[in-house]
């Protein structure tokens, strides 16, 4: 049985990866050698089904499929194109070969799934603050309201006294 990573412990829901057969495989198997559970879809109504199934969170696709994703539910989408890079050839040739840049890619799904975590987390946590901090505002101003009136109350006091 292989050991679980820690992206993949702190993972609720699998990536769904949207490509076309062989490059989804490729993908899947990336993301599953480094901890993540994926799962691939190569036509139109699998993504659907998938996408309305709830059980992803993330998904890979071109940037020519990223509207239509997001169209089918708003989740975050890694654009799989901008990790591909111009690789030239050590001879002077005029061809050029694209690389994948698969370091980059896995730091951003790490990036996103880390964020997803922690995102949800600190937005509770600056929710809290918030309402600590409003608290203490309003706790402040009826002190300070409750000051102005016993002063002003004391000053007209003396005043009568004086008279």
């Amino acid at each position: 049985m292989p050991v679980m990573s820690s992206a993949q412990n702190n993972q609720q829901k699998p990536i769904l990866v949207f490509l076309g057969k062989d490059a989804a495989f490729d993908i899947v198997s990336k993301l599953n050698e480094n901890g993540y559970v994926a799962a691939a879809v190569s036509s139109v109504p699998e993504l659907f089904d998938a996408l309305r199934s709830g059980r992803y969170f993330l998904a890979v696709t071109m940037r020519s499929d990223i509207d239509m994703v997001r169209n089918i539910k708003p989740i975050p989408v890694i654009n799989l194109e901008v990790f591909f890079h111009t690789a030239q050839s050590t001879a002077k040739s005029i061809h050029s070969s694209k690389e994948f840049d698969s370091d980059a890619f896995l730091r951003r799904v790490a990036a996103l799934t880390t964020s997803r975590t922690g995102r949800i987390g600190a937005v509770q946590k600056a929710a809290a603050t918030k309402e600590t901090s409003i608290a203490g505002a309003a706790k402040a101003s009826r002190w300070r309201a409750a000051t102005s009136l016993l002063l002003s109350r004391r000053s007209t006091s003396s005043a009568e006294r004086a008279e």
